[in-house]
């Protein structure tokens, strides 16, 4: 990819963004979760869906979490964004220098960054969790919170994972699932259990969100 490309696409996105959400209504649902966790002076570690990605960088920026972004070409791109809008990205996935990733991000959790992933990314399949979320979270001590984003108008590209972003002057609704704890003697008992425990979590979350926008769940 240009070099050219990797600095001005970063740029744009991030000026775009801006100019699309600041018109628009945010509404966030279950953020007593959050709260409450807050009072504990306990860390997580949002999980969403790769389809959340843009609204993500932008519903999180200037907090410095640390969000995961791919070891591909492409992720440059993502990394750069979650950059610009004040985060740190930490490279790497399930597929590409995930070993290495998993240690920069549990150290990053643990020194005081909010974690963010996406369990069914960079490939897919739309919707399938990836089982290396859960054990960040049992390695890491911190739980995994199921985050969606769903905006009553919105774009949607014809991506893999049917990429969304907000139209002008839409209303976006932010829904926070409950915290999801992993400890590392039940994931090694029973992980498949574990995994299916938590997608369901989070697709009812997404089918939540969904609801509230007047839409259903589609693949």
């Amino acid at each position: 990819m240009k070099k050219f490309a990797l600095t001005l696409v970063p740029i744009l996105f991030k000026v775009l963004m801006h100019l699309v959400m600041h018109t628009c209504r945010i509404r966030w649902v279950g953020r007593e979760h959050l709260a409450l966790l807050q009072e504990q002076h306990q860390n997580w570690i949002y999980s969403a869906w790769h389809n959340n990605t843009a609204i993500s960088i932008w519903i999180g920026r200037g907090d410095r979490m640390a969000m995961m972004a791919s070891a591909s070409r492409d992720g440059e791109l993502i990394a750069r964004a979650i950059s610009a809008f004040g985060n740190l990205p930490v490279r790497g996935s399930s597929s590409t220098d995930g070993g290495k990733a998993a240690r920069e991000m549990i150290r990053a959790v643990r020194s005081g960054h909010i974690g963010a992933v996406t369990p069914d990314g960079p490939r897919g399949p739309k919707y399938v969790l990836q089982p290396g979320v859960l054990t960040l979270s049992a390695l890491s001590a911190c739980p995994l919170v199921p985050v969606h984003f769903e905006a009553t108008r919105q774009w949607e590209f014809k991506s893999w994972d049917r990429h969304k972003i907000p139209k002008p002057f839409s209303t976006v609704y932010v829904c926070i699932g409950e915290p999801f704890w992993v400890d590392q003697k039940s994931l090694h008992d029973d992980i498949t259990l574990i995994s299916e425990t938590f997608q369901k979590r989070m697709m009812a979350n997404a089918r939540h969100c969904l609801s509230l926008v007047g839409r259903t769940l589609t693949d």
